[in-house]
C-alpha cells in the first residue's frame, strides 16, 4: 500500500463507496418489487423482470449475495480509509476516517441509494438481476456456506427459515 499514490486510494474508495451504493440500492429495489407487476413483466417476456424472478425464487440466497458483497466492499473500504489516514494524518486520525467514512457510507451507500429504490425499484432491480444472476452462479459455494451457518444459528433460536410458514403469493 506504500507504493498507491494517495490519489489511487481515494480512487478505489470512491468506487468503493459507488459499489456499496449498489448492493444496498438494489437490495432495496428488488425486495420492494410489486411480485403482481413483476409477474405480468415476465409473462410479457421482458427479459430483466424474468431474471428477477427467477432471483426473488430464493430470496435467502439474494440476499446473501448482496450482503457479501455490500459487506466485503465496506470492509474494504474501511481498511483503505484507515490507509489513508495513516498516511494523511498519522494513528490519531484513524478515528476522524472512520467517523467520515460512517457517514459517506451512511448517505451515499446506504439512506440516498434505498430511498431512490424504494421510489423506482424496476430503473435498479431488472439491470441488477443481469448482474446478479451470473454473479450468484460464481459465488454459489460461498453464499451458500453463509446461508448454511446462518440458518443454523437461527434453529439455535426455534427459527426456522426452510418450513412453509411464510405466506405464499398465488
Amino acid at each position: 500500500m506504500n507504493d498507491i499514490p494517495i490519489g489511487g486510494l481515494f480512487g478505489a474508495l470512491f468506487i468503493l463507496i459507488l459499489l456499496s451504493a449498489c448492493f444496498s440500492g438494489s437490495e432495496t429495489a428488488l425486495m420492494t418489487l410489486n411480485r403482481y407487476r413483476l409477474r405480468h413483466l415476465a409473462d410479457k417476456g421482458h427479459p430483466g423482470a424474468s431474471l428477477a424472478q427467477r432471483l426473488l425464487k430464493k430470496p435467502d440466497r439474494l440476499i446473501g449475495l448482496i450482503l457479501l458483497g455490500n459487506n466485503f466492499v465496506n470492509i474494504l473500504a474501511s481498511s483503505l480509509a484507515t490507509v489513508l489516514a495513516i498516511k494523511l494524518g498519522g494513528e490519531g486520525a484513524i478515528a476522524i476516517a472512520a467517523g467520515l467514512l460512517t457517514l459517506v457510507i451512511l448517505i451515499f451507500a446506504e439512506v440516498a441509494p434505498k430511498t431512490l429504490a424504494a421510489l423506482h425499484p424496476e430503473k435498479l432491480a431488472f439491470p441488477a438481476a443481469w448482474v446478479y444472476t451470473p454473479l450468484l452462479k460464481l459465488m454459489y459455494p460461498m453464499v451458500w456456506l453463509v446461508n448454511l451457518i446462518a440458518n443454523a444459528v437461527l434453529r439455535l433460536l426455534r427459527v426456522y427459515p426452510d418450513s412453509d410458514s411464510v405466506d405464499a403469493l398465488s
